[in-house]
This record gives C-alpha cells, structure tokens and sequence, in this order.
C-alpha cells in the first residue's frame, strides 16, 4: 500500500469512527440516557479504554443497553485494530523521503479534506441533521413489533427532565380521551411541549387526542414521566428475576457514590417485613430515603407509619452500594 493510499485509508476509518461514536450515542439516548451519560459511555466503550463508573449500571441493569453496549465494544476493538494495522503500514510507507515529496499535496489535501469533514460535521445545523436521520431510523427499528414506548432524554433539571417519546402503547389516562377529559396536566404535573403526528406539527389544545404513532415532548418530573411511558424491564428479564424472587433494581440517576434508583419488591427485606418505615431504621442505620411508593398502579404516601408490601414499587434515594445491600444481598431465606 501506498503512502497516499495508506493516509487516505486512515482519514476514512478515522472518518467512520468519529460517525460511530455519534450513531451509538444517539442509541443510547433513545434508550433514556441523557446526552452527556450516553456520549461518555460511549467513548469509553467504543475507544476500550475501560474507565467504568457507578453509571455503567445504567447500561447493565437494562437489557436492550447492554446489547447496544456489546455491539458498541466490538466495532469499537475492531476499528481500533484496523486503525493501528493502517498507522504501522504508514510509518513503512514514509520511510523514502524523495516520495514523501513527491506526494506532499496528495498528502496535505487527505488531511484538510479530514478535517473539514470533522469541522462540518460539528456545524450545529449539520449535526442536528445527522442526529435527527439516525434518530428515525433507530425508533423504527427500536419500535418494529414493539409495545413499548421509544423515550429519549434531551435535558434535565434535577428532578425535572425535557423527554421526547415516540408512542407505541397510549397510557390508559390518554386512551381514547382529549387532555382536558385525562385531566393530564393538572393530575400529573406534566406539561406537552410539541406533538407530532407523521410529518405534521399537530396544534395541542384541550381538546387533542394523543394516538399511536404520535410523537410528544413533555416536560415534568422524570419518575412521573416514567411512570406513565417509560419501557419496562425486559420480560424474559423480569420472568428470570421474579422466578428467582429477586428485586429488580433499576438505577435512574447517579451523584457519586449516591444513586437514585427504582426498586421492584418480590422479596421482602427483613429489615422492611412488617414494620413501618420508622421502625425499620432503614434510614437511620442505611441512610437511605423512600421518596415514593407505587402499589397497585397507585402512588401511596410515604410517611413514618408506611409498610412496604410485597409487589410494591418504590424510588429511593441514598449510598448505592447499601440499596443493593438491602434489596439484593440481603434476602430471607
């Protein structure tokens, strides 16, 4: 291989690789991840350059994040073999310097060329664009014989987040009802941004009907948010768990050490059997917070006096490491 046929093999792989991180950030974004977690994960993934975090458990607690991670790993070992196998071919290649001459403008003209390439791309016009193709074409593929609906995280604040979900599934407060007959806005707290139906901006007023296939974009509370749209946990994942009777733990947010995370209850702890919060020391001993408790589709208020029943789902809030402790490690027998 030439000197010139070397660089420009290079400046194309380089060129691919670049692409890919975005393609399997915006995979990850679909998926929930905020914009930030996901490019992070990403390059960490993709460049095998194995620096992990507590956030690696938001890729492994859901399946369909861990199948995108995997394929994330390979192309990524992949490319970065074919890229150093291309660097080696190079230095062999620049080793007569009357050539190295003769080729300098085929040369310079390869690397101007890659890195205008890189320089448009960054144009924020241009890669909404490109965001924008892979995003279609990951929901159809994401949302093909799926009853489950396509969230995609563009901000958050806090607890408050800016959400993009594709519908697949109408929650039961929004089927066959206008906004004003669900009382969604006022019940939920979550207001509706922006309502697409094909590739129309549809007007959202009181008297909307949300339908499947929409495309919305609310802003309120994430765990709300969840709640009423967000995918479950994998069936044939939950099914192995359930039949095993542990918890299902899914991590939500990460501050450090500290996590909020969603517990699924299919084995009481005994630190939680028949006691009320109070009496369980679940904060005073673990420092951990219940900030609220779902039974029966149903949010129940958490005070001192509550008991957590099998079958509940809770959020809570505190060292991550003593949440798996509890909830996992710790099972009756």
């Amino acid at each position: 291989m030439t000197l010139v046929e070397s660089l420009l093999s290079i400046a194309i792989v380089m060129v691919i690789y670049f692409f890919l991180i975005e393609i399997f950030t915006v995979l990850f974004r679909i998926t929930g991840l905020t914009r930030e977690k996901a490019r992070f994960q990403v390059i960490s993934m993709i460049t095998c350059a194995g620096f992990t975090t507590s956030e690696s458990e938001i890729i492994t607690t859901y399946k369909r994040r861990r199948k995108i991670a995997v394929t994330c790993m390979i192309a990524g070992t992949a490319f970065n073999v074919l890229i150093i196998s291309l660097i080696i071919n190079l230095i062999g290649s620049i080793s007569d310097s009357d050539v190295l001459k003769d080729q300098l403008v085929w040369i310079i003209s390869i690397i101007g060329a890659f890195f205008l390439i890189i320089i448009i791309t960054r144009i924020p016009f241009v890669s909404r664009q490109i965001e924008k193709l892979i995003e279609s074409i990951a929901r159809k593929i994401f949302s093909r014989h799926s009853n489950s609906n396509v969230l995609t995280m563009l901000d958050s604040y806090d607890d408050d987040a800016i959400v993009e979900i594709y519908i697949n599934n109408i929650p039961d407060v929004l089927k066959n009802k206008t906004l004003m007959e669900s009382n969604f806005k006022n019940q939920y707290n979550l207001n509706i941004l922006m309502l697409k139906r094909g590739n129309r901006t549809i007007d959202i007023s009181k008297d909307t009907v949300i339908q499947n296939k929409d495309q919305i974009i609310l802003f309120g509370k994430k765990q709300t948010i969840k709640d009423l749209f967000t995918y479950k946990v994998d069936e044939e994942y939950e099914e192995e768990i359930i039949n095993n009777k542990e918890n299902i733990i899914t991590l939500i947010d990460n501050y450090g050490s500290d996590a909020m995370a969603e517990v699924e209850i299919y084995v009481l702890p005994d630190i939680l059997e028949n006691k009320k919060l109070f009496e369980s020391k679940i904060k005073t001993e673990y420092n951990l917070n219940v900030l609220t408790i779902t039974r029966n589709e149903q949010s129940i208020p958490v005070t001192k006096d509550t008991i957590i029943e099998l079958n509940d789902k809770i959020v809570v809030y505190g060292n991550y490491n003593n949440i798996k402790k509890i909830f996992i490690e710790t099972k009756n027998d």
